[in-house]
């Protein structure tokens, strides 16, 4: 039985995805990293990272704007990890609309 709770344990941490709370960066501009225990994927540690910076913003019933996005990490040998910077403003501010697409990096 004991085993058994042990491979269900590690099996649920391989999934597992750890993350920063946002940090203030500059004007409406924060920063989080998210990091994918186990055999997370990449795009499941991005789509994390994102969508706790949605929350965040939308806790000050604000949009998020993704600005840029660095990766790190080999699948299956070290965490994936995803630092994402990001602002949060409202529909009427002039930057929501006028954003360039977000700047990807590989490591």
């Amino acid at each position: 039985m004991k085993y058994a709770v042990f491979a269900a344990v590690v099996l649920l941490a391989g999934c597992a995805t750890v993350g920063s709370k946002p940090v203030p960066i500059g004007k409406d501009t924060y920063q989080l990293s998210m990091t994918g225990v186990g055999f997370a994927t990449q795009a499941n540690t991005n789509m994390k990272a994102l969508a706790a910076a949605a929350d965040f913003c939308s806790t000050l019933a604000l949009h998020m704007v993704p600005k840029n996005s660095a990766e790190s990490g080999v699948y299956g040998f070290s965490p994936r990890q995803d630092s994402l910077v990001f602002m949060c403003l409202s529909a009427e501010d002039p930057r929501y609309s006028d954003t360039p697409v977000m700047h990807i990096e590989q490591h």
